[in-house]
């Protein structure tokens, strides 16, 4: 398969108002932001959903949420959102899921920082703070922090431009040159004839002596 129809046969999915990701189990992973994109998957999902991948991550959307388009956009996933732990110089936990009773996956220390992929409602952890949880990784971990315990950068806007086509004609190589044929040898013959027979009556015409002189 050539590298043209391989790109031809990728769907991307634009999430205009953001999209939330769900696990096999139908449980929200985390909320994707709006305007990138996630790519979609051939594996079978439920009634209403698709199955997707977005940069590291994979799961189920919304059908609703997503609108597939016919190119391939240059910024595909948001990837430089960053947070960092900011907990009164206490360590953060970093949690499985989105409450406070889920496995601890890693403990942080202040000041940590990793990149954020989007927030989701979970359990509140601290009376009157909220329900916001952010969906991060550190290293090859990924867990969810408590909002209250980070600060995380606003997420850009995505602008979004169409990838150029590759060129089918790349990697062929320029025709050579074509050199002009070489003459026969008999076709030089006969220019050379043609150009010496008149040599012998421009010579009679320029010595010859008029008539009557001796």
């Amino acid at each position: 398969m050539t590298l043209i129809s391989v790109i031809a046969s990728l769907t991307f999915l634009m999430m205009p108002s953001g999209a939330t990701l769900y696990n096999s189990e139908l449980e929200p992973t985390v909320r994707l932001p709006a305007g990138y994109f996630c790519l979609k998957q051939d594996a079978p999902s439920p009634d209403g959903f698709i199955s997707v991948s977005y940069d590291d991550l994979v799961g189920l959307v919304k059908a609703s949420e997503v609108q597939a388009v016919d190119y391939t956009p240059v910024t595909k996933y948001e990837t430089t959102v960053t947070f960092r732990c900011d907990n009164d110089g206490q360590p953060v936990n970093l949690r499985t899921a989105p409450r406070k009773t889920a496995e601890i996956a890693a403990v942080l220390d202040n000041g940590t920082s990793g990149r954020c992929y989007g927030s989701i409602d979970g359990e509140q952890l601290i009376a009157d703070a909220g329900k916001t949880w952010y969906y991060v990784s550190v290293g090859n971990i990924r867990g969810y922090c408590y909002y209250a315990h980070v600060n995380v950068d606003p997420t850009p806007p995505n602008v979004i431009e169409k990838e150029e086509e590759p060129d089918s004609t790349t990697g062929t190589e320029p025709e050579p040159e074509k050199k002009p044929k070489a003459m026969s040898k008999t076709a030089a013959i006969i220019l050379i004839v043609a150009l010496c027979v008149p040599v012998p009556f421009i010579m009679f015409y320029l010595f010859r002596k008029p008539k009557g002189e001796k």
